[in-house]
């Protein structure tokens, strides 16, 4: 049961922080043609916001790892409870790792010859990197609470 409900919680949540961030971006509460006016500076920005984004996921996931040893998180482990934790972590990394190679085409191929192909690219920027801030919030608080299971040992 535990394994069924990670993975409708991952789902959701990806789920509806894409649908969030469309929206934002469609009814321009996020200016997609403000941004464009930004030019290369934006991609720059956010293939470095990305990057980080990812790092620290991938550090989560190595701390986690570290841990695995610890009786009380082997037995988290065991029975499915930190499964979201190295998903949302993955899911995260991905939408970073995907942010970074829209904004390096972007920036290095021409594909911005239309303003409706620029516009998109902007978009699906912008959700990549609210997918990743979501999820990396996630991440951070189960690992937080993983960290403090810890402390209590």
């Amino acid at each position: 049961m535990t394994k069924k409900k990670n993975w409708i919680k991952l789902v959701l949540t990806l789920i509806i922080s894409i649908i969030v961030s469309f929206i934002l971006t469609y009814y321009s509460v996020i200016d997609v043609e403000k941004i464009r006016k930004f030019g290369s500076d934006f991609q720059y920005n956010v293939i470095s916001t990305s990057a980080i984004i990812g790092g620290f996921l991938f550090t989560g996931i190595s701390i986690l790892i570290s841990t695995i040893d610890k009786e009380r998180i082997k037995r988290l482990w065991e029975h499915n409870y930190l499964d979201n934790l190295y998903r949302s972590a993955f899911v995260g990394m991905v939408s970073n790792i995907i942010t970074i190679i829209i904004a390096i085409a972007y920036l290095c191929l021409n594909l911005c010859n239309h303003e409706n192909v620029e516009r998109i690219l902007i978009m699906i920027e912008i959700i990549g990197l609210i997918v990743g801030i979501v999820f990396f919030s996630w991440c951070i608080k189960k690992l937080i609470s993983i960290i403090s299971k810890l402390k209590k040992q």
